[in-house]
């Protein structure tokens, strides 16, 4: 008997469970999106850590002396500041996209000659003022808890940066 009642609580529970939740009305089917939420803008954190990310290798490339896969890092920075620029051009009020280019974009030319000249201590040092520039940029938005370094001491890559 107990083993009856059992079966018929649960037939009725998985019954009630598709009348409620089949049943209920989908909201915008095939979007899944934080309830109440307006997601309009990509998260600038998300963006600034690739860019970190990519940052972080070219400074590897040069501190090895790898001119070749330092310009590639430098190319893949320079196109992930661009999507930056066009994604977040202003993030809770501060100008992104107009920092970017007065104080992110800069540094680049001389890391571009250093690169061209394949002389390690020159690229090392424009990337030294990249990092600078980063560090900057986040003081001028109210972040300046947020510091960058060459990180060249450390590679948490599993990737070889020789030539």
């Amino acid at each position: 008997m107990r083993v009856r009642v059992s079966t018929l609580f649960i037939l009725v529970g998985v019954s009630l469970y598709a009348l409620i939740v089949l049943q209920a009305p989908t909201h915008g089917a095939g979007k899944l999106e934080p309830v109440g939420s307006d997601v309009t803008q990509p998260e600038l954190a998300l963006l600034m850590g690739d860019l970190q990310r990519l940052t972080h290798k070219l400074a590897l490339s040069a501190d090895a002396g790898n001119a070749e896969l330092a310009n590639f890092y430098m190319y893949e920075s320079l196109e992930q500041m661009k999507k930056i620029q066009t994604e977040v051009p202003e993030y809770e009020g501060q100008p992104v996209a107009l920092l970017m280019d007065r104080l992110g974009l800069p540094p680049y030319a001389a890391m571009q000659e250093a690169v061209n000249a394949k002389d390690k201590q020159r690229m090392l040092n424009a990337l030294d003022a990249v990092v600078q520039s980063c560090n900057a940029c986040h003081a001028a938005t109210l972040h300046p808890f947020i510091r960058i370094t060459r990180g060249t001491e450390v590679n948490p890559f599993n990737q070889s940066f020789q030539p």
